[in-house]
């Protein structure tokens, strides 16, 4: 061997050249891809303002609902009519009567109205007076106090009417004095309905303190 073979011990065999390689393997890493920004909770978050905002647009009346200011309303009705009520289960028809158990009776007559006078007591203006008749009949076999009568009456919207006092037409203060056997008492009430709810009334009567009560109801012409 030659002193060059000598000094490469051991003996270099066939394979790639010592070292790092070259070429493409040694090239710099490629950069990582860019992250996209997450578009589903933007798209809910823009979605969740969206709602609040049509509810609130919708409750202050912007988006023009029946209820807006500035929205029409249908012919003859507004927001603060409350709907019309009819004739309540169980109730007695005006001009009925009522008969209890010990032979009293009870009638009242359908509602009228009227023009109260300048000294009534008792009346808006602007509102509608009505009157009805109410007829308490003792069949019973005792007297019967008409003191103990007590007469209340309500509105289309269910709130109670306030008694119309007048001298003409005779409203008074109702029943009073003592009924007979077999005798007979009438006198009228006057109620006082303000316009939107005059189209029904409900009048209630008792008589006594052992007898339920009873109302009758019907539309007031």
């Amino acid at each position: 061997m030659t002193d060059d073979d000598t000094s490469r011990w051991p003996p270099r065999r066939g394979g790639p050249p010592a070292g790092p390689p070259s070429g493409p393997l040694n090239a710099p890493a490629p950069p990582p891809p860019r992250r996209r920004p997450a578009l589903l909770p933007v798209l809910a978050a823009v979605l969740v303002l969206a709602v609040v905002l049509v509810g609130v647009l919708a409750g202050t009346g912007v988006l023009g609902g029946r209820d807006s200011p500035g929205a029409p309303q249908p012919s003859g009705t507004s927001a603060s009519v409350p709907p019309p009520r009819t004739t309540a289960a169980g109730a007695l028809g005006f001009g009925r009567t009522q008969r209890y158990a010990d032979g009293v009776e009870v009638t009242v007559s359908a509602p009228t109205r009227f023009t109260p006078s300048s000294a009534a007591a008792g009346h808006t203006a602007g509102h509608v007076a009505v009157t009805v008749e109410i007829t308490v009949t003792n069949g019973s076999d005792a007297r019967l106090e008409l003191a103990t009568v007590q007469v209340g009456g309500r509105d289309g919207a269910g709130r109670e009417a306030s008694r119309v006092f007048d001298a003409e037409p005779d409203l008074g203060p109702g029943l009073t004095g003592t009924l007979l056997p077999g005798r007979r008492a009438v006198a009228a009430y006057g109620f006082d309905l303000p316009p939107r709810v005059a189209g029904m009334l409900d009048v209630e009567v008792t008589v006594g303190f052992d007898r339920k009560a009873d109302v009758w109801s019907g539309p007031v012409p």
